[in-house]
């Protein structure tokens, strides 16, 4: 049997985000694991139109990675743990890819949002390339609202 010593979750501050951590902790606490809490920043295009001084250059990047930094702290807080946090920026599933095999994890905890047959075919799933790539097994958490 696999041990399961490092688990990563992945987080975008939704409620299946909290109810994936949930089960991440059950399992963590099955095998005495750690627990990382990873949030990605989509990288945003530069704006077409710049100010000619420059000014504000790369602001506002910083500031939602600052807000983001934040948000994951209480959520971490809310949820009563003292675990190790990550904001990090890029493409999603290939940050969370990197993130596991750069820290050898063992689990990777993630919720799915069930968006509908549109949004899956021109944006595809996070989740679903994740799970294609990771060096690990990949637990997914439906929305608890669409267990209908």
């Amino acid at each position: 049997m696999q041990t399961i010593d490092r688990i990563l979750v992945t987080t975008d501050f939704s409620e299946t985000s909290q109810a994936a951590f949930s089960l991440a902790r059950q399992v963590a606490e099955k095998f005495e694991a750690e627990i990382s809490l990873l949030h990605v920043l989509e990288v945003q295009l530069p704006p077409l139109v710049f100010e000619p001084s420059g000014a504000g250059a790369g602001v506002p990047e910083q500031q939602r990675a600052k807000h983001a930094e934040a948000r994951l702290e209480g959520f971490g807080a809310r949820l009563g743990e003292d675990i190790d946090t990550m904001v990090t920026s890029g493409t999603p599933h290939v940050e969370i890819v990197k993130f596991a095999e750069d820290n050898a994890i063992d689990m990777i905890v993630m919720a799915t949002h069930g968006r509908g047959f549109f949004s899956h075919v021109i944006l595809g799933s996070t989740t679903e390339r994740v799970v294609r790539r990771a060096p690990c097994p990949v637990l997914t958490v439906r929305d608890p609202a669409l267990s209908d």
